[in-house]
Order: C-alpha cells, then sequence, then structure tokens
C-alpha cells in the first residue's frame, strides 16, 4: 500500500460498512429483486437447465451463478436458491469490497467501487441482473490486485496470469466497462505517485490490454443485441457531438442530477476544486474530458431515449460515469480532509443514497402484489394456466411483462402450488401466439412452448391435462 493512502483507511471502511448495508437490503428485498425480468429469467433457466446461464457472452456473470447452481446440486428448496442468487451479486460486490481494504489495502479503489454502486443508483438496484455491475467489481479487483502485486514486485509471469485473467472477465462480461477501465488507467499513470510500474512495463501492459479486447473481440463477435448499441457510433458526425446537451438522454440525466443524483454533482465539483487547487491541471483536464466523452457515447448511443424510458434500463447506463465524477474526489479531496469529517461526509452520501434508493421500492413492490392477486384468483377458479389480454392498467403496474411465465411459475412454486400456476399476457393481435396457448399443453417459455419434459421436475410441475385458458381481464374477475 502507498503511504498516501493511509489517511483513507477509516474511510474504506466507512464504504465498506455501506456496501454490507447495501447487501443487507438485497436480502430484505429479494422478491422485488428477483420476480422481475431478466433477473427472473435467469434464475429458472439456471434451475431448469442445471447449468450457467451465459447471454450475449458476458462470461464474468458465472460468478453470480455459483450459488444458486451449488443449491441445486444440493437439492435446496427453490426460497433458498431464490435468495442466493439475489444476493450473491452484492455478495461478490462487498467480498471484493473487503479483499480491497484488508487483502490489497486498496482503500482509494474501495471507497470508488462502493460510490459506484450508490451515486447514480435508485431504481436500477431492483434490476438485479445487468452484467455491467459484475464487470465493474472484476475491473476493481484486476486494479486492487495489479496494485498489490506491482507494489510487491513479485515475478512477471505470477503477474500475468491474474493480470490476464481478470481483465479478460472485465472486458468480457460487460463492453461499456472498458470506458471506466480506460480512465482509471489512464489516470494512474497520469496522477504518477501511485503507478508502481517503469514506463516499458507501462506500455507493455498497456498492449496487452488492447491485445485482450481484440482477441475477445474477434473470438466472440458481438451479437445483435450489443450491435444496436454501438450502431450509432459508427455513424459520428459533428452535429452529433455540438448537440449533445440537446438529446433527450442527456437533458434527461442532467435533471435527475438536480433531483436524484444531486450528491454526484457535489462529488465532482469538490474533486475537480481540490485537483485544481492542488495544481493537478491535467488530471483535472483529463476528468472533464472523460466526463464530455461519456456524454457523447450516450448521446449518440441513446439520443431520442427521454423521461418514457424506463429509469432502472436507463440508470444502468450512466452508473459508470460514477466512476468518472468521483476519482478526483476520492483520490484528492477526501485525503485532505480530517479522518472525522471524510467519514462523516461519505456516511452522509451513503445515507442519502440508500433513501433515494428505498425511495423506488413501490413500484416493484406493487407489481409483486398483482401477481399474487392474480395467483390468488387463478385458485379461486381452479385455473393453472392463463393468459390474459393485454390489460393498459395491469400492464402499466407490471412494467415489464415479458417474464411473467417464470415469475409466476416461480412465485406458484414458492407458495406450495401443485401443480404450479402460471400466467402471461398476450396481445390479441398475436394469432401464432394465441393458437400456440390453445393447442399445447406445455409451459410458455416467453418466446415458444417449452415441452413438459423439458422442465426440471424437482423443481417445476405444470398442469399438463388443459391448455392455456385466454380471456380478458373483465373475464377473469368474474
Amino acid at each position: 500500500m502507498n503511504v498516501a493512502q493511509q489517511p483513507l483507511k477509516n474511510a474504506a471502511k466507512v464504504a465498506l460498512a455501506a456496501m454490507a448495508v447495501l447487501f443487507v437490503v438485497a436480502i430484505v428485498f429479494y422478491k422485488e429483486r428477483v420476480f422481475f425480468a431478466d433477473t427472473s429469467f435467469y434464475f429458472f433457466t439456471i434451475i431448469n437447465s442445471k447449468g450457467f446461464c451465459i447471454q450475449h457472452n458476458r462470461f464474468g456473470a458465472f460468478i453470480t451463478q455459483v450459488l444458486p447452481l451449488l443449491g441445486v446440486k444440493l437439492h435446496l428448496s427453490l426460497k433458498a436458491l431464490l435468495i442466493s442468487y439475489a444476493v450473491s451479486f452484492n455478495m461478490f460486490f462487498l467480498i471484493v469490497a473487503c479483499l480491497l481494504v484488508y487483502r490489497y489495502k486498496q482503500y482509494r479503489l474501495a471507497i470508488l467501487m462502493s460510490l459506484y454502486y450508490f451515486l447514480f443508483v435508485s431504481a436500477s438496484f431492483f434490476w438485479v441482473n445487468d452484467e455491467i455491475h459484475v464487470a465493474i467489481a472484476f475491473m476493481f479487483l484486476f486494479f486492487g490486485v495489479m496494485f498489490y502485486l506491482g507494489n510487491k514486485k513479485v515475478n512477471i509471469f505470477l503477474f500475468l496470469v491474474p493480470f490476464l485473467l481478470l481483465c479478460f472477465f472485465t472486458i468480457s462480461t460487460h463492453f461499456i466497462a472498458i470506458i471506466p477501465m480506460f480512465f482509471l488507467w489512464v489516470y494512474f499513470i497520469l496522477e504518477k505517485k501511485n503507478w508502481p510500474f517503469s514506463k516499458n512495463t507501462t506500455i507493455a501492459l498497456s498492449c496487452t490490454i488492447i491485445l485482450v479486447i481484440i482477441i475477445k473481440s474477434s473470438c466472440t463477435p458481438m451479437l445483435p443485441y450489443d450491435k444496436e448499441h454501438f450502431q450509432g457510433l459508427t455513424h459520428i458526425s459533428l452535429r452529433d457531438i455540438i448537440n449533445v446537451f440537446n438529446t433527450p438522454v442527456v437533458q434527461m440525466f442532467l435533471q435527475r442530477c438536480i433531483v436524484n443524483y444531486w450528491c454526484g454533482v457535489i462529488v465532482f465539483i469538490l474533486g475537480i476544486a481540490s485537483l485544481l487547487k492542488k495544481g493537478e491541471k491535467l488530471l483535472a483536464a483529463w476528468t472533464i474530458v472523460a466526463c464530455l466523452g461519456y456524454f457523447i457515447l450516450m448521446a449518440i448511443t441513446y439520443a431520442n431515449l427521454d423521461k418514457n424510458v424506463l429509469l432502472f434500463h436507463i440508470e444502468t447506463e450512466w452508473t459508470s460515469l460514477a466512476i468518472i465524477v468521483s476519482t478526483p474526489f476520492v483520490f484528492s479531496f477526501l485525503p485532505g480532509l480530517k479522518t472525522s469529517i471524510s467519514g462523516c461526509l461519505l456516511t452522509g452520501i451513503f445515507v442519502v443514497r440508500i433513501v433515494y434508493i428505498l425511495s423506488f421500492l413501490s413500484p416493484f413492490t406493487l407489481r409483486n402484489e398483482m401477481k399474487e392477486q392474480i395467483l390468488s384468483q387463478m385458485r379461486k377458479k381452479g385455473i393453472t394456466k392463463l393468459a390474459l389480454y393485454n390489460d393498459p392498467h395491469l400492464m402499466s403496474v407490471a412494467i415489464l411483462d415479458w417474464a411473467l411465465p417464470f415469475e409466476s411459475i416461480l412465485m406458484s412454486s414458492m407458495s406450495g402450488d401443485k401443480p404450479q400456476l402460471t400466467f402471461l399476457f398476450v396481445n390479441p393481435d398475436d394469432k401464432k401466439t394465441i393458437e400456440e396457448l390453445n393447442n399445447s399443453k406445455d409451459f410458455y417459455h416467453a418466446w415458444m412452448m417449452l415441452p413438459y419434459n423439458d422442465l426440471n421436475k424437482e423443481y417445476f410441475n405444470i398442469d399438463t391435462t388443459k391448455p392455456y385458458q385466454i380471456m380478458t381481464f373483465a373475464e377473469f374477475l368474474k
């Protein structure tokens, strides 16, 4: 550990405590987090296939799936598996933070990491299964191990193994992680005082990271899901750059910086002011340029996404900016404060952000209550498989409805239903799906009918004597 980090030791413990609180919150509200969209789909797939569910070649996601997969092998109850999956994300983040503080003594990185999971996070806390958060945890572990081994001057071959492995998991788990990774890499080099590598080693390691990106891109071609996000970047014009702050996505973010993310604004101002006061103009310039670059990327990639876009989704695209805006605050401003003051300041930021996170709980609780009410009515009417024609009110409460088949069967299983109940919303104009639901006695798997024999019978048993009953919500309530 560099002695320059010593003043941040107690502040790092405050950050660690905040991560622990977030872990507890994840346990308390596991239903709101698991019974929602992608997370329920991933969980269902892990349990049903008894294997990892790696989507879009995001290989690092395996780390959050080990616990539920191990639970399946041990034949644990579905509730135990659900809780294990819900907390596995924050457990991984907390473990990485603990390693940074107690093993690698990288207090700055621990604080910066914790700010990432708080500063621009509110509704997105309940959208668990976004691999960017896992990728960022791998990134901080990458830097923590790199500094630790670099300061110990270990043999280059012993250094390269974890360096390459963690670099690969960071880059492959989510492409957005490349942005904060590149920013921090340059920042550390420009800062100089804490950089443990020679000029030649720095060049070699930089080339190695570039090589990992090239190899990963070549071996695992970009899938359509990621390609559509990159399409705008291939047609950048000067006009696009000039109009960055006129795009809806940027304007909405700036508005939320006043009503939601204002802690981030304060952190940014304090950090830049501290750098300028200390004469670190190059670091201040690099931070400002990186922020502008992030705005440009967001403006080009998501230009027209406005207030009508679901907050939890667009928020995850902005979270990495927290690393850029917080770095001067953590590396320059906090070390200049008294230990007690820095601890109180961080505590205040974390408390404010926890309040904002919890303030977005209601819609996720409400959608679970809606599903429980539908399942209860299904029990009363003796319906085991249901397809409701799209109802505007129900769809607005559901927020996202494509994963309702997984969410409903999981909730039914936890309630002890035998056979388990499942339902979905269907568009009246979707003749193909309606025909499948009318003529099949299998399980509707969001995009297709999944044969009953393909279900893991230890956890999933549905009624195979009847097809889905299709009706309006008004008919269902009679």
